[in-house]
């Protein structure tokens, strides 16, 4: 399968960041579905006029740090983002971290996530927005260096926390899910994989500066625990993460994996990705992301085609290039 990866949903929207403060801490309040709407209708009728065999899906996202706000992290707005800042000074004394229904980021999410089903009215599939994993969370919260020496000084602490964020996360996507209907029978993670069932997107950016034998011990529990309570995920992963994917491969009911190939834009080589990626191939299914038609061609030519969806990237807020409407009119079949 052939598409594009352009994910119009998670970026930031100008509007958005013109109404609120920069600097300053953003309130739940001030995000309103008019905000987006328009820009997910103007994504969806260029989605309508390219050639694919992925379906595009979309979501409330917007560079809102959902999971990040709901467990605590003020949520400020900078330059072309908003961020997810520290609010964990210390260990000692914390309150415990659990998912509260009433919390007004879960319930102003819950709000957008049921306008853009009724916008949406059928015509694409909404899915869950980014939502970031325990290990990121909790580099939200400590800050990564912190984290870094927490996994040395306070090890016992860290996979508490992680349990609980763990918690969180699963009852996140749980609150959400049941707004979202079926699309032809079926639901779509944020990367772009159609399931027959519930379908959620895990994922840990942070793991690219965590050794694989760190992330064993700390992260993939949380994993195999968020692989196990719903029936399909597809693991989202950059090349950076790639050391990783050995770990990752051990749970043995994660239904896919996505990964990002970026090596010019600081991922590695791509000769010293490769050999992960055909590996992964041979055991999961594989969304690939490329960021050019020289890679994605060479990919075609050298990794086999089952289980194999192959998406080239470019970016959300630019046009669709001719040249990249004329290479997904040359492979794809619909």
């Amino acid at each position: 399968m052939i598409g594009l990866s352009w994910e119009p949903d998670v970026p930031p929207l100008p509007d958005m960041l013109a109404q609120v403060e920069l600097g300053k801490e953003v309130s739940p309040d001030q995000i309103q579905p008019e905000m987006f709407l328009n820009w997910i209708e103007q994504c969806y009728r260029r989605d309508c006029e390219l050639k694919s065999d992925i379906i595009q899906s979309f979501a409330p996202a917007f560079g809102i740090p959902w999971v990040e706000a709901i467990a605590g992290c003020p949520v400020v707005a900078h330059p072309g983002s908003l961020w997810a800042e520290p609010c964990l000074d210390s260990y000692a004394n914390r309150p415990r971290i659990c998912l509260d229904l009433d919390n007004p980021w879960l319930r102003k999410l819950i709000e957008l996530t049921r306008v853009l089903v009724e916008f949406a009215d059928g015509r694409f599939p909404v899915t869950l927005p980014l939502t970031r994993g325990p290990l990121d969370t909790l580099s939200a919260m400590r800050g990564p260096e912190r984290m870094g020496l927490d996994f040395y000084d306070n090890r016992d602490e860290v996979l508490e926390i992680l349990d609980e964020l763990t918690d969180l996360w699963i009852g996140f996507c749980e609150a959400v899910l049941p707004w979202i209907p079926p699309f032809h029978g079926g639901y779509c993670t944020r990367m772009k994989m159609w399931a027959p069932g519930h379908a959620v997107t895990p994922q840990n950016d942070i793991s690219s500066i965590v050794s694989a034998s760190m992330y064993e011990e700390f992260a993939l529990p949380c994993d195999r625990r968020i692989v196990s309570r719903f029936p399909y995920h597809s693991f989202h992963l950059h090349d950076t993460e790639y050391h990783q994917i050995d770990g990752l491969l051990k749970l043995k009911e994660l239904t896919a994996i996505q990964l990002f190939l970026q090596p010019s834009s600081g991922g590695p080589p791509l000769e010293t990705v490769m050999p992960v990626v055909r590996q992964a191939l041979n055991s999961k299914p594989l969304l690939l992301g490329v960021e050019d038609i020289e890679t994605a061609e060479w990919c075609l030519n050298e990794l086999p085609s089952t289980g194999f969806c192959l998406m080239l990237s470019t970016k959300a807020h630019n046009p669709i290039s001719e040249e990249h409407k004329l290479w997904l009119k040359k492979h794809c079949s619909f």
